[in-house]
């Protein structure tokens, strides 16, 4: 199985040059590398409990990221997925003792090893005579009909971990006795559930992929060290897959509605954070159709598995009493200056109202330009209508001579604004005797739907097209059309830096105009002559374009051999001049 790329220099190193840089980031933190711990070295509370906690590395941020005030006191870091020695993890230990701690908490995330490795430290820690206690954390609800509950291995310990740092954290900080905060995190493990779904799997430094999934696959219920997930299902909708994930959780909490509950999404590594503001919507929107009152949700990369492509959902039961309820979420909102930690002021609830909407802006009917006799305008809603059946049969050509320069989705951008002229036109909506006002619409069409760079230049050249008729005595006559060709042009070359030789869409564009311009225009005969001239210069344009120098745009940035075809912006533009024009030339 081949090797996965990794940003590291040696697989036996990475792990203690992962923590220096660490502490390089967060000079508040104290690294003390022999031991792979780090500990908060600036005011640091004395009388207080101390709170430490660690596991395998490749879970970054996770747990060096949570160490600070109202949280961790300390963190130990094991090799890749693999619990810390008990010889570390006792070293912690001693240096909260030092540091003045009145007792120290040990939160372990429940696995094998990182129970017998905690496990041994605080006994040996105890015969020092150290106040020492430990709480096991395990919240994953996947495996609860497989014997993962109160017998056999237990729950894993996975992204819930967080809010046992948080609320036994902002206990600690508020001067409870080591008895009282390990009570408290034992009471939160009580009320959690988590569960992950993966779309990817990891991999070690310096070997391959821990397993494997399909294109069409995905894992519901894994843990975070590459451990086979509960169930595999065909990949799903966002959609499908937040339902899936919070019927599991509800079930595992007994979430009837009106309970109340705080939320984390932990990234898994890998997971676009697209893709992750979009679950977040997804489940919280899952759990309150379930009358399930979802109180805090943090997101972000908190517990990874490497490069794992995937989410976790923890959810916290908050207490049924209701003062105790809000000192829990008074705990979780408490400010803390740990790195990692995802709340901030705005992710609380907020009374304000919300930002009101400008007013629609009124549509100027003086200013609208001239009219169409019925007939013009009619053949003018068809040519709309050519230009995006033209469009839509040349998406995937479109989309492949992108593909070698930019990200493959030019025709795929045009066809969007055909799909929506063509919905427009089919349902009545473009019947407009006014072609700056059918101009105008199709300007606001391309800026609503096609985004990007594309989405401007075709909004700029048909607002500007729009204005220049609005100012005509008549748009039947073809010089109106000519000059509000060219004023188009003029508007994109005053905000853009794109100029003929370019290779852009202006190079067939350009070309069109000027014979279009160029052409006499006494009687329809003549200018059926000036828009076939303008569609030949057009594909001339076009084609010109595969010998030309990429000099802006996403091209100007990609090797010359990946630039062999013809200019994807300037081969849409010739297939929509083309077909209006075949359209205009009908008998």
């Amino acid at each position: 199985m081949a090797v996965c790329k990794k940003l590291v220099n040696s697989p036996d190193a990475c792990v203690d040059e992962m923590l220096a840089g660490v502490a390089a980031a967060f000079p508040g933190l104290d690294l003390h590398a022999a031991h792979r711990v780090l500990l908060r070295k600036q005011d640091v509370p004395r009388n207080k409990v101390g709170i430490l906690s660690g596991g395998g590395s490749g879970h970054e941020p996770f747990c060096a990221g949570f160490v600070g005030r109202g949280m961790l006191g300390a963190a130990v870091a094991g090799s890749v997925f693999a619990s810390p020695p008990p010889s570390h993890v006792l070293y912690a230990i001693r240096c909260l003792a030092e540091q003045g701690a009145s007792g120290v908490l040990a939160v372990v995330a429940n696995y094998t090893g990182d129970c017998l490795n905690f496990g041994l430290a605080v006994e040996r820690a105890r015969a020092l005579g150290l106040a020492v206690e430990a709480v096991v954390v395990g919240e994953d609800c996947a495996l609860l009909d497989r014997g993962g509950g109160a017998g056999g291995a237990g729950r894993r310990g996975l992204c819930g971990l967080l809010f046992v740092y948080k609320l036994a954290g902002a206990l600690a900080e508020a001067g409870a006795s080591l008895e009282a905060v390990a009570e408290r995190a034992r009471q939160v493990t009580a009320r959690m559930a988590t569960l992950g779904v993966c779309l990817s799997p990891c991999s070690l430094p310096g070997a391959g992929p821990l397993f494997t999934l399909g294109p069409d696959e995905m894992e519901l219920g894994l843990g975070v060290h590459g451990e086979e997930g509960a169930f595999r299902l065909k990949l799903s909708s966002a959609h499908e897959v937040a339902e899936a994930m919070v019927a599991r959780l509800a079930g595992a909490l007994a979430l009837a509605p009106g309970a109340r509950v705080a939320a984390l999404l932990n990234n898994l590594g890998g997971t676009s954070q697209l893709e992750q503001a979009l679950m977040g919507g997804e489940l919280r929107a899952a759990l309150e159709r379930r009358g399930v009152a979802v109180e805090r949700l943090y997101a972000g990369h908190l517990m990874t598995s490497l490069e794992m492509a995937g989410v976790q959902l923890s959810v916290l039961r908050l207490p049924d009493e209701e003062a105790e309820a809000a000192a829990w979420l008074a705990a979780l909102d408490e400010p803390t200056d740990a790195g990692a930690w995802p709340g901030c002021p705005l992710a609380l609830p907020c009374a304000l109202p919300p930002t009101p909407a400008p007013q629609e802006l009124a549509h100027d009917e003086e200013g609208a330009g001239p009219e169409l006799p019925a007939a013009a305008a009619q053949r003018l809603l068809r040519c709309v209508e050519a230009a995006a059946q033209a469009l839509r049969k040349a998406e995937s050509r479109c989309n492949l001579l992108d593909s070698g320069c930019g990200d493959g989705d030019c025709g795929s951008t045009l066809r969007r604004l055909a799909d929506e002229a063509w919905g427009a036109a089919r349902a009545g909506a473009l019947r407009e005797a006014r072609p700056a006002r059918l101009l105008a619409w199709l300007s606001e069409a391309a800026e609503r739907v096609m985004g990007g760079t594309s989405g401007a230049v075709y909004s700029l050249l048909l607002a500007r097209a729009a204005r220049s008729l609005a100012q005509e005595p008549s748009a039947l006559y073809a010089d109106a059309w000519a000059r509000a060709w060219r004023a188009s042009l003029y508007g994109l070359a005053h905000y853009s830096t794109a100029r003929p030789g370019d290779r852009t869409l202006l190079d067939a564009l350009e070309p069109a105009c000027r014979a279009f311009e160029a052409a006499p225009k006494r009687d329809w005969e003549d200018v059926k002559g000036a828009l076939l001239s303008a569609a030949d210069a057009a594909a001339r344009g076009c084609d010109a374009t595969k010998d030309m120098e990429p000099r802006v745009g996403r091209a100007s940035y990609v090797d010359r051999q990946r630039v062999q075809d013809v200019d994807a912006g300037a081969f849409g533009a010739a297939v929509w001049i083309r077909a209006v024009v075949e359209e205009l030339c009908k008998d």
